[in-house]
């Protein structure tokens, strides 16, 4: 049985020649959100306030959804 879900905030800082998607992957891999990719990418954006690049050096946070076990 599953517990409560929770955000967690990770933070990761760009590197050059590195997309929003990769990120988003190998976050979502270590965390296991079930959510769609496409909904974390555009709630990143959201969150971040980011235009259509991102460059190296920013930091981005994603708000990942963690299910309680």
């Amino acid at each position: 049985m599953e517990g409560p879900k929770q955000t967690v905030a990770v933070t990761v800082t760009v590197r050059a020649g590195e997309t929003l998607e990769e990120y988003m992957f190998e976050i979502n891999e270590a965390y296991d959100d079930q959510r769609d990719w496409r909904e974390i990418c555009a709630q990143a954006e959201r969150d971040n306030a980011f235009g259509r690049y991102i460059l190296p050096g920013e930091h981005i946070i994603f708000n990942m959804e963690v299910t309680g076990k």
